[in-house]
């Protein structure tokens, strides 16, 4: 009897083959997944007639690019250690995380104790990216590798704040966010002087500039999410900070998005739908308390930068498309 050995290349959709495509997803689109699933969340507050469609089916796109990037690791453990030990993939890793905080609080109400244990989970596995990105900084630490991006491990930890709503472990939730902005509040004034004094970040990793508009906001939103009394003395620090970083960002758009395409590009997602996040809960709180005519103003703020925030992600999003699915990346 004859024996067909067939080689690797007689197999086109054989293990080696999907090795092959898995090695080629990019561990920043964790950072596109979560702006999708945050930006589903936002126009669920905005439209809530429609809120469980906007929910669903931004948490399903960004299942898949997360679930893109969990079988990339798990088929090439190699590579996660890899980005664990790079400066800047390794701070943009509990992205993924992230994304699964807000899929797990749109999928709160149709599934409510798978939700709560993915939430949990990615909550543990957001803190664990955290003290591996900590040790290899600490190991091998130089101020010009520090970049906008380094502010999503510890400070991004505060999306659990912002996605905590019906999850439970309120004790462990304030201690994140209290945590998160404390990290916040210390390490601005050192990115400052690294991006004001030291040598300039280098194109391959200038679209991390983005993320300097997040970490305000994100702490704003979180706050928001925590407590129906807010302090309006904190409040009054991060709301000036949140716009004012934001608006930073929109002038850096005249030169981030004139930069060739890179799944860096990813990092301009998240920080500008966080940013009307913020406002828009802002405005549901200052409606409740009575104070309309500063509520219809920070209202429309809101619009105005969620208008851009969809912009902004739908173009990342084609530009993604456009990369990875044109003929010569296929």
């Amino acid at each position: 009897m004859a024996v067909v050995i067939q080689s690797e290349d007689d197999l086109p959709m054989s293990k080696t083959a999907l090795s092959v495509r898995l090695r080629k997803v990019p561990t920043p689109l964790g950072g596109l997944a979560l702006g999708i699933a945050s930006l589903g969340a936002v126009w669920a507050l905005v439209l809530p007639a429609l809120a469980d469609w906007f929910k669903l089916s931004s948490a399903l796109v960004a299942s898949l690019m997360v679930l893109a990037i969990i079988l990339k690791f798990l088929n090439n453990p190699g590579l996660f250690w890899a980005d664990l030990a790079d400066p800047v993939v390794s701070s943009v890793l509990p992205t993924c995380a992230m994304a699964s905080m807000v899929i797990a609080q749109s999928l709160l109400p149709v599934a409510p104790d798978f939700a709560r244990g993915l939430w949990l989970l990615a909550v543990v596995a957001h803190l664990l990216l955290f003290v591996g990105f900590t040790v290899h900084r600490f190991i091998d630490f130089h101020l010009h590798q520090m970049v906008p991006s380094w502010f999503v491990p510890p400070v991004g930890i505060i999306v659990a704040a912002v996605t905590s709503p019906g999850m439970g472990h309120g004790g462990l939730v304030f201690t994140l966010f209290i945590f998160g902005l404390c990290c916040y509040l210390i390490k601005l004034p050192v990115m400052l002087y690294r991006l004001i004094f030291r040598e300039k970040i280098p194109d391959a990793a200038l679209p991390t500039f983005a993320i300097m508009a997040a970490p305000a906001s994100l702490s704003l939103a979180g706050y928001l999410s925590i407590t129906d009394q807010p302090n309006y003395l904190l409040v009054a620090v991060l709301l000036p900070l949140a716009i004012f970083m934001t608006s930073l960002v929109y002038v850096g758009f005249a030169r981030l998005l004139r930069l060739p395409f890179s799944p860096g590009y990813a990092a301009f997602t998240f920080p500008m739908v966080i940013g009307a996040t913020a406002l828009f809960k802002l405005a549901e709180t200052l409606h409740q308390q009575g104070h309309q005519n500063i509520c219809d103003v920070i209202n429309n703020l809101a619009g105005f930068e969620l208008l851009v925030a969809t912009v902004i992600v739908l173009y990342v999003a084609l530009r993604y498309l456009w990369y990875y699915f044109s003929p010569r990346h296929s």
